[in-house]
């Protein structure tokens, strides 16, 4: 059976605010006893009204592009 998320509070709204750079939405919602859906919700609402949350700083990283790159430096490409 799937979790449900429990009512958004400001101190949600804020935690998520604060955290969202440096967390997984997983891992934001873990700690506050919400939904993943619920932490996107959040972000997607504070950015309609203007609010200027960060992008994710730990993206992944495209093994394509690095296999690539790994291959100029070696002088193979």
């Amino acid at each position: 059976m799937r979790k449900r998320g429990r009512p958004i509070t400001i101190d949600d709204v804020k935690f998520v605010y604060e955290n969202y750079a440096h967390m997984s939405a997983n891992e934001i919602a873990e700690k506050l006893g919400i939904s993943k859906f619920q932490v996107n919700k959040i972000v997607n609402e504070l950015r309609k009204r203007g609010v200027n949350i960060p992008k994710k700083i730990g993206k992944k990283v495209n093994v394509y592009d690095a296999f690539v790159e790994q291959l100029k430096k070696e002088g193979k490409f």
